[in-house]
């Protein structure tokens, strides 16, 4: 899916900006390092819950994750 694959590649390209590693994430959002892979691979449909987590640990609102997708 389109989407999946565009939110994969903010969630990515945002965590690289920052530098942080995929366990880095993971440990800020209070999710798993695997599933910020499969996020990040679009291999899973995250819900609205763990996007807000996702933008959280990156220190952005949810609606700058979401814009332009």
């Amino acid at each position: 899916m389109v989407i999946l694959k565009q939110i994969a590649a903010k969630i990515s390209e945002i965590r690289h900006s920052k530098k942080y590693s995929q366990e880095k994430l993971a440990e800020l959002a209070g999710l798993h390092k695997n599933y910020i892979g499969a996020i990040e691979r679009a291999e899973k449909n995250p819900s609205i819950i763990v996007l807000y987590k996702i933008s959280k640990a990156l220190n952005i609102s949810l609606s700058d994750l979401l814009s332009g997708i």
